[in-house]
């Protein structure tokens, strides 16, 4: 008998070929949208105007360029930018190549506000601002400007025309830069001299006056001593806080009624948790008295009160803990106010001492000040008359752009090379998603993990050149029938499915020819009255059937049995379709019928309506000794079937397993027909077809032992 598989057991690992096979089945797919792309990417690229680039290279030095060790005043290089100096330099400079102020410069040179390109524009300087490129050269102090455009004269002109203005905005900037520092220190160095006089002697009047030393380690002292004071009062504030809301439980406890205990701060001492757990003793103590003694026993009386004493015990301890806590209030609040007092008091001490340093600082540090301005002012005084005279540019153009020759877009050769790569990666994933919605019974992993049900057979789509293939397929259904069942009076089968058009009522047929061919008496009975097909599959008239043999006052079962073509196979047909078939099916006499047909047959295969929305399969799968279950390849939905199989499940324990029908072999890959398709199309006798054969036969050998092993067959 055949061994069910559970979902999800012996699942196999995906391999690399489960893949190609999905391109593969989709190569038409990945192929109409490379030529669909790649077209358009090609017309988009050929379409394009050709764009030209124009480049100059500008020399930026860190710093500017000194014939004397003197002062630098101009701004110019990286001196004013700190740490990271030359890095920020350098991004700012490139910054400054794309500024408006630069862009407005060309354009008052060039006047290119009626140039047709910025025009229109709402803002011209912004458009041309962005079309400027920066691409320093690494390890480097050179930097490469360049622009875009369709014509290369104007390119040229205008790359050149925005290094100049850039380099000249530097030196302007450096010249203005030194003028504006010469102005500043004419006009501070006067009222600085004039101003250190004062302060000096405003200094030496104060201490004189005042009698005053400088106390700075005596404020320090103070200001720990502050400091000290208000860290404790803190603490103190604190603790207090938690007694005093700690006194505020307790006297609502005692207003309540209720017990100490329930405060932690009181449950939590270690005398009362001791007497607690004595407590708890007692109390079990005295209800297993009280399961065995009344109430007024004197064992439960003399039980009782050691519980009162325990009690009262608890009590007191938590009156000498509370105690404790008001005791700490007590002493916390007058630490508190000691504490406010010396605060008080040190904080006056150090407003008496700062009042007496302050202004002698004050006027001290003015001095210094003072003092220390006018001497550095002084010397960058003698330092810009020799900076502003030998001032030179750190910035000089390198290269001019010549006229572009060659336009830099489209890169027809990328543009192709990418959009090709693009294309290919569009139709894989296209591919691959489709396979993905794809929710389809395709596989015989499929059947046998996802519906856990064994695979009987792989019936291939009907064709001249896979009639052997089918033949062969029926074969191996009747073996696995002959497995599947426990006894040889087992012999009623049911076919059916999921949906219509699945394959159910041919897979009857060619299973009946199968076994009658072998010599055993089969019988079909047409037990789909819904939409019979199985008169016109065997060319037998539909009516005097199955409906006729329930109205029948008679048992003339002979008269209903209908010869075929095929020795040893006979039919009953449907007869006419009743209102409703499933009382058909419950009637009595339908049960003598397949009782009876059972004893005369060796097999009685019976044809169904589907499983989806019809009661009739279920009846009938309550009388089958077998249930076959038909899946048409790439048919009806995935949850479709596998509630029509949990369906059969509740009222059949006899599901045997399922048939893949209508598998066609030319596309399909997967293992358990892979060899059965290169074995039957390989019989034309060609030298593919004997390649074929040969791995057909040894694919065919091993086929048993892996079926075996997957735990398909047992006994």
């Amino acid at each position: 008998m055949l061994n069910s598989p559970s979902p999800g057991a012996d699942r196999r690992e995906v391999h690399i070929l489960d893949y190609w096979r999905i391109l593969w089945r989709g190569r038409w797919t990945i192929a109409s949208i490379f030529v669909v792309a790649t077209t358009l990417v090609a017309l988009g690229t050929f379409t394009q105007k050709p764009v030209y680039r124009g480049k100059a290279s500008v020399e930026i030095q860190p710093g500017s360029r000194k014939v004397a060790p003197v002062a630098e005043v101009s701004d110019m290089g990286a001196g004013a930018y700190g740490w990271l100096a030359e890095e920020r330099y350098f991004n700012t400079q490139y910054e400054i190549i794309r500024s408006r102020d630069v862009a407005s410069r060309v354009f008052d040179r060039l006047d290119l506000y009626n140039h047709p390109m910025f025009r229109k524009t709402s803002d011209p300087v912004d458009s041309f601002r962005r079309m400027v490129r920066i691409d320093p050269i690494k390890d480097t102090g050179i930097v490469e400007i360049s622009l875009e455009g369709t014509n290369p004269e104007e390119v040229a002109t205008w790359t050149n025309t925005l290094a100049e203005a850039y380099v000249d905005r530097n030196l302007e900037m450096g010249v203005q830069a030194a003028s504006k520092a010469v102005q500043s220190l004419l006009q501070e160095i006067q009222p600085l001299r004039e101003r250190l006089a004062d302060t000096q002697k405003d200094t030496f009047d104060f201490a004189e006056k005042a009698n005053l030393y400088v106390p700075e380690n005596q404020q320090k002292i103070t200001n720990e001593k502050l400091s000290t004071f208000q860290e404790e009062l803190t603490k103190t504030e604190v603790r207090k806080g938690t007694l005093e809301s700690l006194l505020r439980q307790v006297e609502l406890v005692r207003k309540s009624g209720g017990s100490y205990e329930s405060i932690p701060e009181i449950g939590s001492d270690k005398s009362i948790q001791e007497l607690t757990h004595e407590r708890v003793g007692l109390e079990r103590e005295y209800e297993r008295l009280l399961i065995t003694f009344k109430d007024k026993h004197v064992k439960v009386l003399e039980k009782k009160s050691e519980i009162d004493k325990i009690n009262q015990r608890i009590d007191s301890e938590a009156q000498r803990v509370i105690s404790n806590f008001r005791t700490e209030f007590d002493l916390i609040t007058d630490r508190q106010r000691e504490l406010v007092r010396e605060i008080d008091v040190t904080r006056s001490e150090s407003l008496r001492v700062n009042q007496k340093s302050t202004g002698y600082e004050q006027l001290r540090g003015e001095a210094t000040e003072a003092k220390r301005i006018y001497d550095l002012i002084s010397t960058r005084m003698k330092e810009i008359d020799i900076s502003a005279s030998l001032m030179t540019n750190n910035l000089r153009i390198l290269d001019r752009s010549p006229v572009p020759k060659i336009a830099v877009k489209p890169r027809t050769v990328l543009n192709m090379a990418v959009g090709m790569l693009l294309s290919l990666l569009l139709g894989v994933a296209a591919v691959f998603f489709l396979d993905y919605l794809d929710n389809t019974i395709r596989t015989s992993e499929d059947v046998e993990q996802f519906l856990g049900l064994n695979l009987l057979a792989i019936v291939p789509t009907e064709s001249e050149a896979t009639k052997n293939a089918v033949r062969e397929a029926y074969q191996t259904l009747r073996t696995s029938l002959l497995f599947s069942r426990k006894a040889r009076t087992a012999n009623a089968a049911l076919v059916t499915s999921a949906g219509p058009q699945e394959g159910k009522s041919q897979t009857t047929v060619s299973l009946a020819r199968t076994l009658a061919s072998a010599g055993e008496r089969v019988v079909i009975i047409d037990c789909d009255l819904r939409r019979p097909t199985i008169h016109q599959r065997l060319n037998v008239p539909r009516d005097h059937g199955v409906t006729n043999y329930i109205l029948s006052p008679t048992d003339d079962l002979a008269a209903y049995l209908k010869p075929t073509t095929t020795p040893n196979m006979f039919a009953i047909t449907c007869g006419p379709i009743p209102p409703n078939p499933a009382e058909v099916f419950g009637h009595e006499r339908f049960t003598a019928l397949l009782q009876e047909l059972k004893r005369r047959f060796d097999w009685v295969l019976i044809d169904s309506p589907p499983v989806v929305s019809l009661a009739d399969a279920s009846i009938l799968a309550s009388m089958a000794d077998l249930v076959m279950f038909v899946i048409k390849h790439n048919g009806n939905d995935k949850e479709l079937i596998r509630r029509s199989v949990v369906t059969l499940r509740k009222v059949s324990p006899h599901l045997v397993g399922a048939v893949l029908n209508n598998v066609d072999l030319e596309r399909s890959h997967y293992r358990d027909y892979y060899y059965l398709g290169y074995y039957y199309y390989g019989e034309a006798g060609t030298a593919r077809g004997t390649r074929r054969r040969r791995t057909a036969e040894s694919k065919a050998a091993a086929a048993p032992a892996r079926d075996e092993s997957r735990g398909r067959f047992a006994g």
